[in-house]
């Protein structure tokens, strides 16, 4: 069979469907007219923001000189790879409205940025969400407007929604989020009849129809598909299959999450990775842990015991600033791993990853201090050549709602201003 589709294409939003399942498919040349060729395909653009709670190390985490000529930094290292896709930013700052609490505020309001001066959901001055204006620009065109995940499995409410959540559809009226990955991958493709052990075997006999009348690069591109939905699939299953077989663990295990902490942050991200790549949503958002909460966390392959990464922040000594260290670098090496996920897949003239703009940071600056100056942002992906990469940007006091305001722009909102921004950062 020739490697290009014959004469008809397939609509791009074909599912695959079986008995309570429907898969999605990823960018196939089929998709596109026989004349056209991968070459001139437009990939959709994806934003994703990544959020890490108490702020940083910060002479670890920000590079001291600016431009292209700029050194990792020991809390950067892991991100050494995707040097040339980066954007490191210093100085961006957010002015805190007093009358609620310094860690509530730095979460909910990193995506809002709301002037200080506005309140209008009770002290706090959140309001509509970067994620969800361009979400409501974009998402018309996915299944999903946006996902919102995260990964906070602690068992006790020890803090409000303002701790945790980043996404806000309006004042006062949060994104619900998701954290089981299980219920993320059904959203995703749905529950297949229970006499299925996997979302493929559902839609088997639909994918080999469609395989048959695919070209060979075509037939290639599907099978890797299938093969990157499996791996997680049986990353789920395991999980839910080790929860089972331990009823009695040492501390509440909610069913369907890896126990090691970096297999559930990547199982998310791979979630992600998956949504976008099928072009579920092009919007997502990421809680990697909440601010605040004071309950002990267990960073698997750090320590040998849990560590409470608030109280760290506010203890004096250098075991403590070296063990904050050491978490900082942490989170950032699971960033790493989304990034190295969504540059393995191939799409267009480059990869996935090139037509993003995905978003790591903290709504705090120094946690020692609960100060929100030279808030920790790095920003991955040229969104289509739409972002100059490679750079560390050096600001002085400037409002981080002006980094929103350009990223709004390049999802294509026909905006001004966003919150308190005075100009879009020239990136």
């Amino acid at each position: 069979m020739s490697s290009t589709f014959s004469n008809r294409s397939i609509c791009r939003r074909t599912l695959l469907r079986g008995t309570g399942a429907a898969l999605a498919l990823p960018l196939l040349n089929a998709m596109h007219p026989a004349i056209a060729d991968s070459s001139s395909m437009v990939p959709p653009k994806r934003f994703a923001w990544v959020y890490v709670p108490n702020g940083v190390v910060q002479e670890a985490f920000h590079p001291t000189s600016a431009g292209r000529d700029w050194q990792m930094t020991p809390t950067l290292a892991p991100l050494a790879r995707f040097r040339e896709q980066l954007n490191v930013f210093t100085g961006l700052d957010r002015e805190f409205r007093g009358g609620t609490g310094v860690h509530a505020q730095a979460g909910c309001c990193w995506l809002t940025s709301s002037p200080h001066t506005e309140a209008l959901d009770g002290g706090f001055p959140v309001n509509t969400s970067l994620d969800q204006m361009i979400a409501g620009h974009i998402g018309q065109d996915t299944l999903l407007p946006s996902l919102e995940l995260s990964c906070n499995d602690h068992t006790n409410q020890k803090e409000t929604k303002y701790f945790e959540t980043i996404s806000w559809y309006g004042p006062g009226y949060a994104a619900n989020v998701q954290k089981n990955p299980r219920d993320v991958f059904d959203r995703l493709f749905g529950k297949p009849d229970p006499r299925f052990h996997s979302v493929l075997d559902a839609v088997l006999e639909d994918a080999r129809r469609l395989e048959r009348s695919l070209g060979a690069s075509d037939r290639s591109k599907l099978g890797e598909y299938f093969d990157s939905v499996r791996d997680v699939e049986k990353q789920i299953q395991k999980a839910e299959s080790h929860s089972k077989s331990n009823p009695n663990p040492p501390a509440a295990r909610p069913e369907g999450k890896p126990d090691d902490r970096g297999q559930y942050i990547r199982l998310m991200t791979e979630l992600i990775t998956l949504a976008f790549k099928q072009d579920l949503t092009r919007v997502a958002t990421l809680v990697i842990d909440p601010e605040r909460w004071d309950t002990p966390r267990m960073y698997h392959g750090l320590f040998d015991s849990p560590q409470n990464h608030h109280v760290l922040t506010h203890t004096k000594g250098d075991e403590a600033r070296e063990s904050l260290k050491q978490i900082d670098r942490f989170h950032v090496s699971q960033f790493a791993h989304f990034l190295r996920q969504l540059n393995d897949v191939e799409e267009g003239n480059g990869s996935l990853l090139d037509n993003c703009l995905i978003t790591y940071g903290s709504g705090m600056g120094n946690g020692r201090v609960h100060d929100y100056n030279d808030l920790p942002i790095v920003t991955a992906g040229g969104l289509s050549g739409a972002i100059s990469t490679g750079h560390h940007h050096i600001f002085k006091r400037v409002p981080v709602a002006n980094l929103w305001l350009k990223i709004a722009q390049a999802s294509g909102l026909k905006i001004d201003s966003f919150a308190d921004s005075t100009a879009a950062v020239a990136i």
